[in-house]
Formats: structure tokens, C-alpha cells, sequence
């Protein structure tokens, strides 16, 4: 059988996008810059999959800029940058949100973008941050308001209905000219699809960590790979390169050995096993994260659904969507018929019912 190479653009990406470069790979970085890339397919892929702060560090960390097209480089610095400086403003008015909660004894964890940029990518530059997630108690809900209210926050609450309860209200706030931040303030990890996520102990397994002098409340590592899981099954249908990186290199960092009872519990519990698989799966295949394939085997699916998943989804075609490919892959993230199911009624029907039907009671427009 024919071997099948991955195109230049795809190796390099995913080669470039990763914290730590072996010396194996910075070889074969070496040998595909000898070779034909085309530069303006790296900038459109590394753009749309987020990722390419982290492509133009590593290769300019690894000295490669002279084989580089000086155009190419200088628009990958451009950006690297931008996305620097953008990340520093949203630094200082997240330190001022953390400063005033703790000065109102209320908890805030900031989790995925903000927390990990501090507490795995370690440079502001390297991770792109569309928006800042905290969690927050639901009887806390009010005094997070208020502060951000004060601060010039406004946001969209009784806009956004989720099925029986607001998952999320996002506040948003311009800081400067074409420069906004929006917060979404989370009530849970995920929103219910189609089962209310359930993790006991989330509050109590939290920890401090010292972010530019100030300390700030972070998640476990296991309920922050549980809330990379958890977005990464939300975003199927726009699968992301970022999404895969921040699981690899969470996994790199803490591998989880100690701890693997917890999250397989967690998973079980949550019905996220198939997610937990997918998610393993393409960090590893990807980006060749540190963990055993007997430990992603673990929550390895029936063979007919395993194949289907690596069909749907590998290096070969991850850079290539399909439109179909997003919705299948949805579909076999449910562990059960029952679950597909209890979705279909839950969130597709019951939840649209009763959007509609508040829509009309409080005279609101529903958007077709």
C-alpha cells in the first residue's frame, strides 16, 4: 500500500504548533522549509485555527526566519504581536475584576483562555483569547453584576435562554478604539447536552496561583481537562486547531497519572466518555501530546464507532472541513442512543419550545 504524506503546509503547522520542539522535529521543520511550502496557505490555516502567534514563535525561536519569505515573517510577527498587546489589555482589566472580587470576598475562577495562557502556555503572546470565561456560584451571580456594572460592563441577561436556566450572561465593554473585551460569565462548566454537567468537588479542588504579582483562583488540572472536554464537544461543528493545543499541552505538563481515577469517574458520571476518547485521540495524533495510547484506550468506544471517529476525523483531513463532518462527529460523541435522544427532546425540541414561548410572553423578537 502507498504511504501517504502529509502536505508541507499540514506537517508544518502542526509541528510549530506545540510548546516544546524535540530535536527529531526541529529536523523535520529543517527539511520541510527546504522544500516547497506555500506561505499564503500557512498564514489562511494557522489564521483560521488560531494558531499561528504560536507557528511564528517557534520558528523564529528556532532561528528558521532567514528561509522564511520577509514578507511572510513580518506579517506572522505583525501578528504575533497585535495578539501580544491585545492580551496584556485584557490582563490588566481581568487583574482589576480579580482585585475588586477578592475585595468583595467573592469567588471567581477565569478558566480555558485566561488561566491557561498563565498557567501552562506562560506568555501572553503564544495563545490567541477571543473572550474571557469565569466561573462564578450561582448565588454569587449579583455581586459579579455589580462589579462589572461599575466597571462599564454591560450585558446580554434575559437575552440568552438555556434549558431550565441561563448557562452564561456576557458582559462586554470597548477598552480602546477597535479594541473590546467580552467576559462570559459561566453558572457551570457546560451548558446540560443533554445531561446537567455534574462535578462535586470542583470548589474544593481549586487552587491559588501568583498571575503578575496577584493571586488567582485556578481549577484543578483534572476539571480544567474536563472543561476542555467539554468545550471541545460544543465546538465540533468549528473544530479548532487552539482547542487540541490546549488539551496536548495541559497533558504534557501534568500527564494526570496520580489523578486518572478522578477523571475516568468524572467521565463516567458525565457521560462524556466518547468526547474523552475524541479528545485524547487528536492530541495525540495531532500533536503527539505525552500520554499512552492504553490510557486513551480507556475510553476507546465500540470498534465500529472507533473507526468511524478516525474516518471522520485525523491529521489527514483535520485541515480539510467538510460540511457533513462536523454534525456526524456531534452525533458520535453520544455515548448512547439514549443520550442522542434525550438531546433531541431536551435541547432541540423542548428547549426551542420554551424559548419561543418566553420570546412572545416578554414581547421579544425571536431571530430566525
Amino acid at each position: 500500500m502507498k504511504k501517504i504524506n502529509l502536505p508541507n503546509e499540514t506537517a508544518l503547522i502542526l509541528l510549530c504548533s506545540r510548546l516544546s520542539i524535540s530535536s527529531h522535529n526541529q529536523l523535520k521543520i529543517r527539511q520541510l522549509l527546504s522544500g516547497f511550502i506555500n506561505w499564503d496557505e500557512i498564514i489562511k490555516t494557522s489564521t483560521q485555527h488560531e494558531t499561528l502567534p504560536l507557528v511564528y514563535y517557534n520558528l523564529n525561536k528556532l532561528a528558521f526566519q532567514n528561509i522564511i519569505p520577509e514578507t511572510i515573517f513580518l506579517t506572522m510577527r505583525d501578528y504575533y504581536y497585535i495578539n501580544l498587546k491585545r492580551n496584556l489589555v485584557f490582563e490588566k482589566e481581568i487583574l482589576t475584576i480579580l482585585a475588586l472580587a477578592d475585595q468583595d470576598k467573592t469567588d471567581i475562577i477565569p478558566f480555558k483562555g485566561f488561566s491557561l495562557i498563565y498557567t501552562v502556555y506562560h506568555n501572553p503572546g503564544l495563545r490567541i483569547m477571543a473572550d474571557v470565561d469565569i466561573l462564578t456560584k450561582e448565588d454569587e451571580l449579583s455581586k459579579i453584576k455589580y462589579i462589572l456594572y461599575n466597571l462599564g460592563y454591560r450585558d446580554n441577561d434575559k437575552k440568552v435562554w438555556h434549558y431550565n436556566e441561563q448557562f452564561e450572561i456576557i458582559f462586554t465593554k470597548k477598552l480602546a478604539l477597535n479594541t473590546f473585551i467580552a467576559i462570559e460569565a459561566h453558572r457551570a462548566l457546560s451548558p446540560g447536552r443533554p445531561y446537567k454537567i455534574n462535578l462535586p468537588y470542583l470548589w474544593q479542588r481549586t487552587h491559588k496561583e501568583l498571575i503578575c504579582g496577584h493571586e488567582m483562583q485556578c481549577l484543578s488540572p483534572e476539571d480544567t481537562l474536563l472543561s476542555l472536554v467539554l468545550h471541545l464537544r460544543r465546538h465540533t461543528r468549528r473544530l479548532t486547531l487552539k482547542f487540541i493545543i490546549d488539551i496536548a499541552e495541559l497533558l504534557n505538563k501534568h500527564g494526570f497519572k496520580s489523578e486518572w481515577h478522578y477523571i475516568k469517574k468524572l467521565t463516567r458520571n458525565n457521560h462524556i466518555i466518547t468526547t474523552m476518547y475524541v479528545s485524547l485521540y487528536l492530541a495525540k495524533e495531532l500533536l503527539e501530546a505525552d500520554i499512552s495510547s492504553e490510557s486513551i484506550n480507556e475510553f476507546r468506544p465500540n470498534i465500529i464507532k472507533t473507526c468511524l471517529i478516525h474516518l471522520a476525523i485525523n491529521k489527514y483531513n483535520f485541515f480539510r472541513p467538510k460540511k457533513w463532518r462536523g454534525a456526524f462527529l456531534r452525533l458520535l460523541l453520544f455515548d448512547g442512543a439514549i443520550d442522542f435522544i434525550l438531546y433531541l427532546w431536551r435541547v432541540s425540541f423542548l428547549e426551542r419550545f420554551i424559548t419561543k414561548i418566553t420570546a412572545i410572553n416578554t414581547g421579544e423578537k425571536i431571530k430566525k
